[in-house]
């Protein structure tokens, strides 16, 4: 099948690679005409285990290829997959403007019956929407138009895996030629198919997403109350996850969550629920204590190291590893919370980052605050005289540093585990004084 992704961020070049390795002819368009030269040179601009690789291979099959020609990009495909930005506004609602953008283009180029499917994350009631807003656009007798809801459910890290493994895959629409297009996409895969109208598909994403957040909320609140009465929370989150009604999955304590999706989409569903008059008590809860979490860790660092004049070196800045994503950061908001408490120094490791300007403050920081962030990307030399070292992302090459060495250079060898990623018995045999979240009596 011929198929156009437009929008080609991370989902959307992901998508496109994706549907080009399973047999089918792909353009991917967006207006960003630097964005498009870097992909049909084969350099991926964002971060994503194995598809780097995989992008140069399908250039060079030819069966995928980049551009910024609406006009080329609309005409050359019957399927037009929407793949495009909806970020939050200051009121946590989903901004539509790029979607609406996209509306005016294929009104503006269609030349014969597409069906167009939203792989956005998109608010509900919006693909039913796009259906009213293209029908009043076009002379649908001479084109006729369908919208489909395929959202997705890729976790960047593993997007690949995620793309060949569906765990489902979610179709909402109402006519079922159009339905039965979209389920050719996905022909050569093994997935289950879930058939629904459009406002079930966009529930089920936001539905998903919110579950989620909520039960990385839970146990971290659990582990607040283990924390004090030394339990070891890594323990009970196995032993609950044995439960095949809970399992293991988004049990991991830690800092909180953060990304592109969680923070976004809870966001988006207690403003729905707000304009609905709905309360949301669970969801808000889960929120708060989210937005609480990195409190709550510099708090327990802080009763152990008075933080005030101290330098502290911060492993991590990715909201998680294998992946560029600072998007609301759980390590960048523990930088500005540390600055805020009167560090001296904050010295920060990250795979990604080689210089100060590339990380993406959660808020507007003063120069004389920014002149206390140094990066560094030596590890070699990144623990002299450090006070503590806390870890906020679990790279893996974080495991592998010289932690026997650090110990040594260090001023004080405070340790504290913002992601119960280390073991805490070698840590200590090296001399380290580790502190990680709720991990039993020491």
């Amino acid at each position: 099948m011929k198929i156009t992704v437009i929008g080609s961020g991370y989902v959307g070049t992901t998508t496109a690679l994706v549907l080009s390795n399973l047999g089918h002819e792909v353009i991917g368009y967006d207006v960003d005409t630097l964005k498009v030269k870097m992909l049909n040179n084969g350099i991926l601009p964002f971060r994503e285990p194995g598809l780097d690789q995989l992008l140069q291979e399908k250039l060079k099959s030819g069966r995928i290829i980049f551009t910024s020609d609406s006009r080329f990009a609309i005409t050359q495909s019957e399927i037009l997959m929407i793949s495009v930005g909806t970020p939050s506004t200051l009121s946590g609602n989903a901004d539509l403007t790029y979607i609406q953008q996209v509306i005016e283009v294929i009104a503006t180029h269609i030349n014969e019956p597409k069906v167009v499917v939203t792989k956005s994350t998109v608010p509900i009631g919006t693909n039913r929407w796009m259906q009213q807003q293209l029908e009043a656009r076009i002379d649908t007798n001479k084109y006729p138009i369908e919208v489909v809801s395929n959202p997705e459910f890729l976790r960047e890290g593993s997007a690949l895996h995620d793309s060949y493994h569906p765990s489902r895959t979610v179709i909402g629409g109402e006519v079922n030629s159009a339905i039965e297009k979209v389920k050719q996409l996905y022909s050569s895969l093994q997935t289950s198919y879930f058939i629904c109208n459009y406002e079930t598909a966009e529930m089920i994403k936001y539905a998903s997403n919110g579950f989620l957040a909520v039960k990385i909320s839970y146990i971290n609140e659990i582990a607040r109350l283990a924390d004090v009465v030394g339990a070891d929370i890594d323990g009970v989150a196995v032993g609950m996850g044995m439960d095949p009604r809970i399992s293991p999955h988004h049990l991991h304590a830690g800092i909180g969550y953060g990304g592109s999706c969680f923070p976004k989409d809870v966001d988006e569903l207690l403003y729905l629920a707000t304009q609905k008059k709905i309360n949301l008590r669970l969801l808000k809860q889960g929120k708060h204590i989210n937005d609480s979490q990195i409190a709550w860790f510099v708090q327990k660092v802080e009763s152990l190291l008075p933080l005030k004049g101290k330098r502290v070196l911060v492993l991590g800045v990715t909201f998680k590893e294998d992946t560029d994503d600072q998007r609301e950061s759980p390590g960048i908001r523990l930088i500005e919370h540390l600055l805020d408490r009167g560090v001296d120094e904050i010295r920060v490791i990250d795979p990604t980052v080689t210089s100060l300007d590339q990380i993406r403050w959660s808020k507007d920081l003063l120069d004389r605050e920014k002149k206390r962030v140094n990066i560094f990307t030596n590890e070699d030399e990144a623990a002299t005289g450090v006070h503590a070292v806390v870890l906020t992302t679990t790279w893996p090459q974080f495991s592998t540093y010289p932690w026997q060495k650090w110990v040594g250079l260090t001023e004080s060898p405070y340790l504290f585990d913002g992601r119960n990623f280390l073991n805490p018995q070698e840590m200590r045999r090296f001399g380290w004084h580790y502190v990680g979240i709720a991990r039993g009596v020491t």
